[in-house]
């Protein structure tokens, strides 16, 4: 019989590498989710902008928005970054500004 506390599940682990291995596959898996849903967000934010920002919204609305699509773009490649335990102030967040990037020349021009 198991000592107390200690609970066997055939599906647990049962070697260091294979934890480890598991642990990978979660991370990649939470990463690619956060990069779809909330980078799709910034993306589809910053799009949306451009394409009919300046004939639903006033100029100062857009511009609000278009800050929002890079703050989310930010928050996101940080949370990708702290998942992957990474700094969040790493350089690589930088990629989160890319739909703000991309929209700047046809929302100020």
């Amino acid at each position: 019989m198991a000592p107390h506390g200690w609970m066997s599940h055939e599906h647990s682990p049962h070697s260091e590498d294979e934890a480890k291995s598991l642990d990978v596959v979660q991370r990649v898996v939470l990463s690619v989710l956060l990069a779809f849903v909330f980078g799709a967000l910034s993306a589809v934010l910053a799009a949306y902008l451009v394409l009919r920002g300046d004939q639903d919204l006033a100029h100062s609305d857009v511009i609000g928005l278009w800050v929002m699509s890079g703050v989310v773009g930010l928050v996101t490649v940080a949370a990708i970054l702290a998942i992957n335990r990474r700094k969040p102030y790493h350089p690589l967040v930088l990629l989160g500004l890319l739909p703000l990037a991309a929209s700047w020349y046809w929302i100020f021009h």
